[in-house]
This record gives structure tokens, C-alpha cells and sequence, in this order.
């Protein structure tokens, strides 16, 4: 088939329409297939600026090419009047004219006119075109890679855009969730900084990465504060404040070796006393109940705060339930869950259990010790993590009950692990 693409004296010739004829006229034709150039054309049809009816128009010249034209260095032309590409549209002639009109500019065809303007192609015996007026495709060959890359950066910024607002919404939540969390700690100014950065109009991008930077300065300030929290009490413990109230004991009457077997007496009994509430405190539940106590119980004519509450609050200092949801998303996906309130999570601890390979003795265990709520928080992490890195995380149950030997020293910032999950 001849090289030459005529354009007709009729039409009005553009910059477009010329660069199209020279692509047409190329003898450097990639062999690339008619599947390969259409689904880079659909993909591009967007960052090309193709319209509703000019990508319409483009998808039924597609169809009707055949495969075996667009083999080799052939030239893919096809032929269809004005008239009836307007009746398969569903659109008037001169609205189907500047649709191929603008498949021209953009070069992905290039008009074949004839003397008379009317279409169509003349074939041989084998089905191979001899000569043929209509719309040539040859632009778009030669243009694939070209063509290719627009529909990969274009699906890129697609996928950048829709990231952006998916960290928008998350660490707006997490902000929000982190300040409610806190009231001990004047964190307001943060969220009010949050709302100006929602209400500016600008690019969902610079949103984002704002956000992610007011996030880490809050991660910061909330860190500062909680080491000075820490750092207080400290202090008071080692000021000899809570001295005061211990009744000092005086040797008036006695003779030394009363007075000695009496303070030794009361050692022994203060020890046995210490050493029995400790085994209620770290035995498992069952054993607990076994001897009248749960962790949560006191014997009466008994005050105070066990070991386990203690290191429950400590554990579960800015944790809410809203944060447990934001932060584990893989295990409700995966496992079919809901992380609504916190009866959701106590019910769900057996199927998380038996999802990182917990026993049912180690998770009683980790209740005895820390509290229900605190070793299902912390299980829940774990299967987080153990879900979204399982290279990472080798052994989930030994990850687990390091997770919990940590929090019963107090030093598992499980609040900082949740946010960090939620931010990514």
C-alpha cells in the first residue's frame, strides 16, 4: 500500500492535522499489535483530552479494523462514511466530523482522502490491502510508546491522588483521636491547625504531606509531655513525701533482743502478705478464681491499686477503641470483624488467637498479668503487624508475650505502634 496520505483540498488544514500526515508517512512502524495500541489509547484517552464522543468514535474505528492489518509494517485504515459512524454514535454527521477531527490533532489517525472524499479499501486474494481511503491508524503505531507512557504518569497521579485523600482522611482521624485521647494535655491547638489545613483549597497532595508533617510535631509534643508526666513522679517518689504517713517505731521498754525478734516477726508477715498478693496478681484467671480473687478484686478491709491496674491504665494511656479500629483494618478485613466498642475486641480475641498461633494458655496468661483489655489491645496489634509484615514477624506468639513482658515493666508504647499503623 502506498505511503502517501492525501489529505482532501477541502478541509481545513491545522498544525495537528500535519503532524499526523507525517506520522502516517513514516517508514519506522513499530510492530505493535492492535490490543497493545487500543488499551493504551483507552488508558490515555483522559490526559489526551478526548471527549465522550471522540473516545466513542475512536472505540468503534477500533472494532472495525482487523487485526491483520496492524501486523508488520502495514497500515491500518478503515472505512466508514460520515453518515453511518453518525448512526452507530448515536449523534449528528457534524458532531461525528469534529470528533475525528480531533483524533487527527491529537495523532492518533490521519486522513486518507480520496479524489472523490468517499471511503474504502480494495484488498487481494490473501486479504492484505492493495490501496485503501478512509482513517489510518499508522499515527497511533508509530506513537504507542509515547502513547504508553502518558497512560502510566496519568495512572500514576490516579494513584497518588487517591493515596493522598485515603492519608487525608486517616490522619485527620488520628489527630482528632489522639487530642480526644489526652485531655490531661492541652493538644487543641493541633487540631485547629488540622481544620485550617482541611479548609485550605489547595492541591490533596499538599494537603497530605502537610498533614504528615502536623502529625509528626504532634507525635513529638505528645512525647515531651508524657516524659515530663513520667519524669514527675519520680521526683516526688525520691522527695520523701510519701514518708509521711509511716509510723516510726521507738524503743522505750523493751530490751534489744525483744525488740529485734518483734521486727523480724512483722517482716516475715509483711512479706508472706506481699508475696500472696503478687501471685494473685500475676496467676492466670482460672487460678485466680480458684482462690476467691479476680485481678480486678480486692479482699475486704483491702485499698488501693493492684500491680495489673496499674500497669493497665499506664498501658492503655491515649488507646481508644476508635484508634484500635482506624489502626487494625487487615485483621477485620481478613478475619471478618468489627472493632466497634470494646466488647467487640473481647470477642474477638479467639479468633485472633488462633490467627498469629497463640495458645489459649498464653493469652490467659497475658490476662492474669495485665488485664483483659490491655492483652486484647495488645493482640490485636500483634495480629496487625503479623498480617501486613509476616516476614518481619517470624514467631507472632513469642512476639506477643515479649509485647506483653514489656508492658508489665511499663515500657510498651502500644499507643505509638497504633498510630503508627494508622498513619500507614
Amino acid at each position: 500500500m502506498p505511503t502517501v496520505s492525501n489529505v482532501s483540498s477541502f478541509r481545513k488544514v491545522t498544525p495537528g492535522m500535519l503532524a499526523s500526515q507525517r506520522l502516517a508517512m513514516s517508514n519506522d512502524i513499530p510492530d505493535i499489535g492492535k490490543s497493545e495500541v487500543a488499551i493504551a489509547l483507552k488508558r490515555a484517552a483522559q490526559p489526551i483530552g478526548l471527549t465522550s464522543t471522540a473516545y466513542h468514535v475512536l472505540d468503534i474505528l477500533l472494532g472495525l479494523s482487523k487485526p491483520d492489518d496492524w501486523k508488520g509494517d502495514n497500515r491500518p485504515v478503515v472505512a466508514i462514511s460520515n453518515e453511518k459512524l453518525a448512526s452507530y454514535v448515536g449523534k449528528s454527521e457534524r458532531t461525528v466530523i469534529r470528533a475525528i477531527k480531533q483524533l487527527v490533532e491529537a495523532r492518533i489517525l490521519a486522513y486518507r482522502d480520496s479524489s472523490t472524499g468517499r471511503r474504502w479499501v480494495h484488498r487481494n486474494d490473501s486479504g492484505d490491502i492493495t490501496f485503501a481511503y478512509g482513517l489510518d491508524f499508522t499515527p497511533a503505531r508509530v506513537r504507542y510508546r509515547e502513547i504508553k507512557r502518558q497512560a502510566d504518569e496519568w495512572q500514576a497521579h490516579l494513584n497518588a491522588v487517591r493515596e493522598a485523600k485515603r492519608t487525608v482522611a486517616r490522619l485527620s482521624r488520628a489527630i482528632v483521636d489522639i487530642v480526644e485521647a489526652t485531655k490531661d494535655i492541652d493538644l487543641t491547638d493541633f487540631q485547629d491547625q488540622m481544620q485550617a489545613i482541611l479548609e485550605n483549597r489547595q492541591d490533596i497532595q499538599l494537603k497530605a504531606q502537610a498533614l504528615l508533617d502536623l502529625y509528626d510535631l504532634l507525635m513529638e509534643a505528645l512525647k515531651e509531655a508524657t516524659d515530663t508526666q513520667e519524669k514527675a513522679p519520680e521526683n516526688n517518689n525520691m522527695s520523701g513525701e510519701h514518708d509521711k504517713n509511716v509510723t516510726p517505731l521507738f524503743n522505750t521498754s523493751s530490751p534489744d533482743s525483744y525488740t529485734n525478734n518483734r521486727t523480724s516477726a512483722h517482716a516475715d508477715e509483711n512479706q508472706n502478705n506481699s508475696d500472696v498478693a503478687y501471685g494473685a496478681e500475676i496467676a492466670p484467671e482460672g487460678e485466680q478464681a480458684k482462690r476467691g480473687q479476680l485481678p480486678n478484686q480486692h479482699s475486704s478491709g483491702q485499698k488501693g491499686t493492684g500491680k495489673g491496674d496499674f500497669v493497665r491504665s499506664e498501658t492503655l494511656d491515649a488507646v481508644s477503641i476508635s484508634l484500635l479500629e482506624s489502626a487494625c483494618t487487615s485483621i477485620q478485613s481478613d478475619f471478618g470483624i468489627t472493632l466497634n466498642s470494646w466488647p467487640d475486641l473481647i470477642s474477638a480475641t479467639d479468633v485472633l488467637r488462633i490467627g498469629i498461633g497463640l495458645s489459649e494458655k498464653g493469652f490467659t496468661e497475658a490476662c492474669g498479668k495485665l488485664g483483659r483489655h490491655v492483652a486484647a489491645a495488645i493482640l490485636a496489634m500483634v495480629a496487625e503487624k503479623a498480617l501486613r509484615d509476616p516476614e518481619k514477624i517470624s514467631s507472632p506468639g513469642g512476639y506477643f508475650r515479649a509485647c506483653c513482658e514489656r508492658a508489665a515493666e511499663g515500657k510498651l508504647a502500644l499507643a505509638k505502634s497504633l498510630f503508627g499503623l494508622a498513619a500507614r
